[in-house]
Parts: C-alpha cells; sequence; structure tokens
C-alpha cells in the first residue's frame, strides 16, 4: 500500500512537473547566442585543422575580414598557421552576444596565436545559412 502510494504521488508530481519542464526548455532550437557562439567554434576549429574551406564556408559572403583581407587573408593566414604550425584559439568566456535584427556582434572574443593575444568583437550577419562572419574588429 505504501509502494502504491509513493507511486502515485510519484505520477502526481511527474504531471505537474513536466509541462513547466517543456515549456522551460522551449521549442529545442538553440537561440541566436548559442548559434553564434557555436559559429565561432566550428570557425576555431576550422583553423585548428588547417582547413582554410571550411573556415571560409563560415563566412559571409561580404566578408571583410580584419584590416580588409577578405576571404583570400584567410587562406594565407592558414597557410602561415600551419607553416608555423600554430593554432587560433578563440577565448569566448567573457564574450557577450547582442543581436539586432540580422547583425550580431560577439565581444570581448579574445585571440591567441602562440604568444600573440588580441581582444576584438566579432560581427556576424544572419543568411539563409544561418549566421555567418561578416568580419572582424580588433584592438590590441
Amino acid at each position: 500500500m505504501v509502494k502504491t502510494r509513493l507511486s502515485a504521488i510519484a505520477l502526481l508530481l511527474s504531471a505537474m512537473v513536466l509541462p513547466v519542464g517543456c515549456a522551460y526548455l522551449g521549442s529545442g532550437e538553440p537561440s541566436d547566442e548559442e548559434q553564434a557562439l557555436r559559429l565561432l567554434r566550428d570557425y576555431e576549429a576550422a583553423m585548428a585543422a588547417y582547413d582554410a574551406e571550411a573556415a571560409k564556408a563560415l563566412l559571409a559572403g561580404d566578408y571583410e575580414g580584419w584590416r580588409g583581407t577578405g576571404k583570400e587573408g584567410i587562406e594565407r593566414m592558414v597557410d602561415w598557421l600551419r607553416r608555423d604550425s600554430q593554432a587560433l584559439e578563440l577565448d569566448l568566456t567573457e564574450a557577450v552576444v547582442t543581436v539586432e535584427g540580422n547583425t550580431a556582434r560577439v565581444a570581448p572574443v579574445v585571440s591567441l596565436i602562440g604568444e600573440r593575444e588580441a581582444s576584438g568583437t566579432y560581427v556576424l550577419t544572419r543568411t539563409d545559412r544561418g549566421w555567418r562572419i561578416k568580419g572582424v574588429e580588433m584592438r590590441r
């Protein structure tokens, strides 16, 4: 009898908690903020694999890059990283994503390459393929 009562109480609690939990979880789609951070992690992974094509696939069609080098700058950077056995690391621990319409800004993002460190803002744009990197505004 005690076991039956406990089972009934557990069932009742589940019935009360389940709808609240589902509402809290939402639709299961990642937020714009989560998608933006995932994009930067994917970019970091592509650069670590020295895969210029994978990195360029994450860029907007009108990607400006750092210092206005465009997509060609990505190829040069990957070649340089490979030649020097370096990796691009993005520290996103303090990064905040702000979204206004079809533009997201992620800052501060600390870029580390060996001993070199720079901080900046990644500017993203929403495309029909999801968020893509439009440019990087670096500060030293």
